[in-house]
């Protein structure tokens, strides 16, 4: 049973939380309150942007980037024994900095578009896409980053 840290657990990554408990695993969910975790989630009540929330240990973790600061994020890693998946949200791959680059442990979130138009991820995608990094490490991308015009 592997112990996993999730940051978002009670949001965007309420399904990924709610996916590792069901195949056994020990999930700890980062919430400001204790309302919103999947059965079976421990949460760990605080401000995940708060480095110092972060005093267990655990062999892996998937983050909401906008979630936690910098520091908290270093506290993050340096708890966990795997991988950390970091979740970054479209600004990250804004054309103002540059070409994309999505490196290993990161999953990119785009948007999904169609004829009809273009719309966010939903929390199932984007978990599902999370989980997928978590397993492999391999970086991705969920959906389109450009061209930057068509975000939702």
């Amino acid at each position: 049973m592997a112990r996993v840290l999730v940051v978002g657990a009670t949001g965007i990554l309420c399904p990924a939380a709610a996916s590792l408990v069901a195949r056994g695993d020990a999930v700890t969910g980062v919430s400001r309150t204790s309302d919103g975790e999947p059965d079976g989630v421990q949460p760990l009540l605080g401000d995940a942007h708060d480095a110092g929330l972060f005093d267990g240990s655990w062999d892996s973790a998937v983050v909401y980037a906008p979630a936690v600061s910098d520091e908290s994020l270093a506290a993050i890693r340096s708890r966990v024994d795997g991988r950390v998946v970091l979740v970054r949200v479209s600004a990250a791959v804004d054309p103002a900095l540059g070409d994309p680059h999505v490196p290993d442990d990161v999953l990119q979130l785009g948007w999904f578009d169609e004829d009809a138009g273009a719309r966010w991820h939903t929390p199932t995608e984007v978990s599902a896409a999370a989980l997928a990094v978590l397993d492999d490490g391999v970086g991705r991308t969920l959906g389109s980053v450009r061209p930057w015009d068509r975000r939702p």
